[in-house]
């Protein structure tokens, strides 16, 4: 799994691209949940267009542990 982060008027673009298992997400948490709370960044994109595969259920555990931690405006880029 290949992780970028971008910051940009005022939104976190994620791109991810290769294979997203669950210890890439674990580690995908932990930098955007740090990166939220350290600089108060509640716009995110993730981009995920170019995933080989993915482990959807922790993925969206994490989408949905985003949500009710956080609550601010997160979209997924698919296609």
């Amino acid at each position: 799994m290949k992780l970028d982060m971008e910051y940009t008027k005022n939104t976190l673009y994620i791109n991810i691209s290769g294979i997203i298992n669950r210890d890439g997400i674990k580690k995908l948490r932990k930098k955007m949940f740090y990166i939220i709370e350290e600089y108060n960044i509640y716009d995110i994109v993730i981009d995920i267009k170019n995933k080989l595969s993915m482990d959807a259920d922790a993925f969206y555990n994490l989408l949905d542990e985003y949500d009710i931690k956080y609550g601010g405006n997160l979209i997924v880029v698919d296609k």
